[in-house]
């Protein structure tokens, strides 16, 4: 038996990437806390959305995380729900990878809703089959130029016992350089101070087919900091 510390370093990720309504990010930053959906429905009901009551894997108490990119498919999902056509604008937070290392985390090497959540299981040996060389369910194949540290399938999943405290967070990734602005700037004038967040800037992240397309064929997926000093 594989454990899950060996079993990031035979695989090669290294962070974890979970996407949220940027409308959501004042509320995360005053609370020090990424919840889970049952948290915020039972005690900030304020925050909870609607897309959250979706949660067919049967775990609404663990945080969705993919593995070393987001989950474009999942954005692009959201983001047709009636409830965000007036909040378009989502963030994606890269959280700690020893995240995968706490006790009640199970992994699924496809969308951890798929059957209800019937591929869902825990342990190093799961985490692996994420990464094997061709994914089951779905058959995706594994090629050469596959990003290191991204799963076989893009939808591959780790269910993380919640709440994350922020001192998991490495860095928050917008698609823009005004995204980024406009999201410090919003901070900022709540008394939240921004000084001590990492800023991403990455089109590619919030952009479904090409985002996939460069994990599994290869390609650049830039990643610029943000640091503010153009603005």
């Amino acid at each position: 038996m594989t454990s899950v510390r060996d079993a990031i370093s035979v695989v090669g990720v290294t962070r974890l990437a979970h996407f949220t309504p940027s409308k959501n990010l004042p509320h995360i930053i005053a609370d020090g806390l990424i919840r889970s959906s049952k948290d915020l429905a039972d005690n900030a009901p304020d925050y909870f959305d609607p897309t959250d009551r979706e949660r067919f894997e049967q775990h609404p108490d663990k945080l969705c995380c993919s593995m070393q990119f987001p989950n474009g498919y999942y954005l692009a999902q959201a983001r047709k729900k009636p409830d965000f056509v007036n909040y378009p604008d989502w963030v994606c937070l890269l959280l700690d990878v020893a995240l995968l290392e706490r006790p009640g985390t199970l992994f699924s090497p496809c969308n951890a809703a798929t059957a209800r959540g019937a591929y869902l299981e825990p342990g190093g040996d799961a985490l692996i089959a994420c990464y094997s060389p061709v994914s089951q369910p779905g058959s995706w194949t594994r090629g050469a130029n596959h990003q290191r540290g991204a799963p076989t399938d893009v939808q591959a999943e780790a269910l993380v016992p919640a709440p994350v405290d922020l001192s998991h967070l490495e860095a928050i990734v917008v698609p823009s350089d005004t995204a980024a602005m406009n999201e410090a700037g919003r901070l900022d004038q709540l008394g939240m101070s921004s000084a001590g967040i990492n800023w991403v800037v990455s089109p590619i992240f919030f952009d479904r087919n090409v985002l996939s397309s460069r994990i599994r064929f290869g390609g650049r997926i830039d990643e610029e900091i943000w640091t503010g000093d153009d603005t």
